[in-house]
């Protein structure tokens, strides 16, 4: 089967297209030695069948990050039949010297001219036949929103089958940086004219949302937008879908199973030692209870605005937006990304911190997702535990969480000696998001989560139940008894909780009902379940994603920030 490679700028459309080549069906895998993702598929052309890879978005050859060096590896390799490079139709100018780079290599190459519909509308009118001219290659004006120009690559697939060497460059390209750069300007403008067009709307919401006074309002009212969004979704999945299904139908074959097992051990392992699937710790019960009716939910929800917020083109902006801020707590402006992902679930903001360029950016971003961001079901368990009180205990909490975060960012800026990269990011134009790539692209994510998170969460509860099995965790909710009532003054017999709190967060924040605390003592003791260690889902991701090392030195970080501030909290709260 021959290979060709989609290549082309960042959001020059190259997803759209690739999923519409493949009918969606796609294999995601890492470039060998980085965490840059790949497509490959099946692509069916001219009645036969391609093996098509979506190469990462690159401008230059000359890599300067992860994703380029993985552009450049495949293509520098020679291992493909035929080039095609996508170019921005709104941006044909700026895309043209990453075009000049393939045209140098001179293998078999075609051009793509997408966004022709957006060029319009913007008042640009590209001649495909003189831009083709040239270029000294065929040039297809496609929509790739639409399918629009689909059936003349089909054509053209066809002729390259028949004589490859017709599609090789026949342009010479000058050596030199300047001369490239003149040369692009003379292609610019004998194939592209500009007319006034007056601004839409979308030109108009950029404007918005990319002015500071204007777009920090804007990405707050998104932000908190989203974050009801996604708790409703999640939350009605949970509770009138995922979890009925479970006790209607999958509790009573597990009881059946159960009973038909004779060895004690084995069904402590399976089924754990209680009736209700949070509490029990077992493979078959809490093993999978926890991904998939706990986290499932929030995951899928989180993806889906994600996925939104990505096609609309409304990502980079709040990158931008935050940039500055970032820079003072070690990170860049796509690093608040993660923490705000956060918000719905860790597990998406762990993943998420493969985007970042450097390993002491990946700390502090995996740091703060657990210090400054409390995740949904965590965040209304908060809300619901302190409702009965003054709202001034609510604010306080949230408001004290945010500030260990900022704080502790601080801290770690100083203590990781390490330059921290300057953002330079494609801001691009807004666009209506195509819904076959929105589910395309939550499908994929949502097999990484099953392939990577859900094996982990697992094994994390196993290791757990094992621990409950020989008596370790009576012995260390004892331990912790001296702890709660001397330096955070609460009652000893919560070390219960943090056993509880360490499986999941939220259960451990509803068993503070039960004490019957003051308000004052649920505001620490919420602080410190918010903050103190990553659930078990979590850890076992982050160890994946930053290794043993580092995990246990941003885990051992956080517990100190936890015992720190929570008993600064209990000291100014008089308890």
């Amino acid at each position: 089967m021959k290979k060709i490679i989609l290549t082309g700028n960042p959001n020059v459309g190259k997803s759209v297209i690739f999923s519409h080549l493949t009918n969606l069906g796609a294999l995601s895998s890492n470039y060998p030695g980085t965490t840059v993702e790949l497509l490959k598929g099946k692509a069916v052309l001219a009645k036969n069948d391609f093996e098509l890879v979506d190469v990462p978005g690159a401008y230059s050859l000359d890599a300067t990050n992860k994703a380029e060096e993985a552009a450049a590896g495949i293509i520098n390799s020679g291992d493909y039949a035929l080039t095609i490079n996508v170019l921005d139709a709104t941006a044909l100018e700026r895309n043209l010297f990453f075009a000049l780079s393939l045209l140098e290599r001179k293998t078999p190459l075609l051009f793509l001219l997408n966004k022709c519909d957006l060029a319009k509308n913007r008042g640009i009118k590209i001649d495909p036949e003189k831009l083709s001219s040239e270029l000294g290659a065929r040039v297809i004006p496609v929509i790739a929103t639409t399918g629009e120009g689909f059936d003349k690559l089909n054509l053209r697939i066809g002729e390259f089958l028949e004589e490859p060497a017709a599609f090789l460059p026949s342009k010479a390209i000058p050596e030199k940086n300047p001369e490239k750069w003149k040369l692009i300007g003379e292609i610019s403008s004998l194939s592209q004219k500009i007319e006034h067009k007056h601004p839409c709307f979308l030109e108009k919401l950029e404007t918005v949302t990319t002015t500071p006074h204007t777009a920090i309002p804007f990405g707050f009212v998104v932000l908190l937008s989203s974050i009801l969004l996604i708790r409703f979704i999640g939350e009605n999945l949970t509770n009138f879908v995922l979890d009925p299904l479970f006790n209607s139908y999958y509790a009573p074959f597990l009881a059946k199973l159960s009973a038909a097992l004779d060895s004690a051990t084995l069904k402590a392992l399976l089924f754990g030692s209680s009736p209700v699937p949070m509490e029990s710790f077992g493979l078959l019960t809490t093993g999978l209870y926890v991904p998939f009716v706990v986290v499932l939910p929030y995951i899928l929800a989180f993806y889906l605005i994600l996925s939104l917020l990505e096609d609309i083109g409304y990502l980079p902006r709040i990158a931008v937006i935050l940039d500055n801020l970032s820079h003072r707590i070690g990170l860049h402006g796509y690093g608040t990304i993660p923490i705000m992902m956060g918000l719905g679930c860790k597990v998406p903001g762990l993943l998420a911190t493969r985007v970042l360029e450097t390993k002491k950016e990946k700390i502090i971003a995996s740091s703060l997702l657990f210090l400054m961001a409390p995740c949904m079901p965590q965040s209304a368990m908060i809300f619901s535990i302190l409702s009965p009180y003054p709202v001034f205990y609510t604010l306080l909490v949230f408001g004290y969480i945010f500030f260990i975060g900022l704080v502790a960012g601080l801290l770690l800026n100083r203590l990781i000696k390490q330059e921290t990269p300057e953002l330079f990011i494609e801001i691009p134009s807004y666009q209506t998001p195509n819904p076959r790539l929105l589910f395309f692209k939550l499908r994929l994510r949502l097999r990484a989560f099953l392939i990577d998170a859900v094996p982990l969460i697992m094994l994390g509860i196993l290791a757990i139940n094992l621990l409950d099995i020989f008596g370790v965790l009576s012995s260390i909710s004892s331990f912790f008894s001296p702890f709660f009532t001397k330096v955070l003054r609460l009652p000893g017999e919560m070390g219960s909780v943090i056993i509880l709190g360490f499986l999941k967060k939220d259960v451990s924040i509803s068993m503070l009902a039960p004490f019957h605390l003051a308000p004052a003592q649920l505001a620490v003791a919420s602080v410190f379940l918010a903050v103190y260690l990553p659930c078990v889902a979590s850890l076992f991701l982050m160890i994946k994603e930053l290794g043993a090392k580092s995990s246990f030195y941003v885990a051992a970080f956080n517990l100190a920030a936890a015992v720190l501030f929570s008993a600064l909290l209990a000291f100014l709260l008089n308890l």
